[in-house]
């Protein structure tokens, strides 16, 4: 509901957004003051919005070169909080989030580029992921989650297959895959078995039919198959 919201504000009528004002303006310690457009060199609008003391505040919108939206921001508490809509070109919705003193802060959602479909769910604090990372289906439901510890993948690991049931387990240390991994068949029974060790498959490494047979076993070192399996 907060995105809704969010996303709402953000599109909300833009109607009498920039009134009739002088534009371009400073003040006589070259303070911007007031409504402002800001232009490439070669004429191309980029944003345009509003400053008191030069400090933006309210309504900005940033444009791609072809003058389509490329995002959408209100600014407040003196310019460190910027409340975000991103759009791709094709004016399809991008992402939606929050920063906060121009780094990334708490959930941000991303889109697809073409039906708009929620992409992920990712969390962030000064401007680095924390906590869980959250990959969805086209059609809806979660498909892979991560864990993040200030930017570097650490910890839980873990996928599913489309109807929820539990397809893979494993995790990431200091940005590595490390530990167990255990890989399911969508009846929840045991597919594969492993080790990483430093991001490299170590030791035994065991498949199985679905009846919970074994297949064959896999011997690793370092990353390194060290026995040939046999034939299955």
């Amino acid at each position: 509901m907060r995105s809704l919201f969010l996303i709402s504000v953000l599109v909300g009528s833009m109607s009498g957004l920039f009134s009739q004002d002088t534009i371009n303006q400073t003040d006589k310690i070259g303070h911007k003051q007031g409504f402002w457009k800001r232009y490439s060199g070669d004429s191309i609008l980029l944003y345009e919005g509003r400053f008191r003391d030069n400090i933006p505040v309210g309504k900005f919108i940033y444009y791609y070169p072809d003058g389509k939206i490329k995002t959408i921001s209100v600014i407040s508490d003196s310019g460190k909080i910027a409340r975000t809509l991103s759009f791709f070109p094709n004016g399809k919705k991008m992402a939606s989030g929050k920063y906060v003193e121009q780094k990334r802060d708490s959930i941000w959602l991303f889109f697809s580029d073409t039906d708009e479909q929620l992409v992920s769910e990712e969390i962030y604090a000064t401007g680095k992921k924390v906590g869980l990372e959250k990959i969805f289906y086209p059609g809806g439901g979660v498909s892979e989650i991560y864990t993040w510890k200030d930017g570097i993948r650490d910890g839980a690991w873990i996928q599913y297959y489309d109807d929820s049931t539990c397809k893979l387990q494993a995790s990431y240390s200091n940005g590595e895959r490390e530990g167990k991994v255990t890989v399911y068949f969508t009846s929840g029974k045991r597919m594969i078995e492993g080790q990483y060790t430093k991001g490299h498959r170590e030791g035994i490494w065991i498949y199985y039919h679905e009846n919970g047979d074994i297949r064959r076993e896999e011997r690793y070192e370092n990353g390194i198959l060290l026995t040939e399996p046999e034939l299955e």
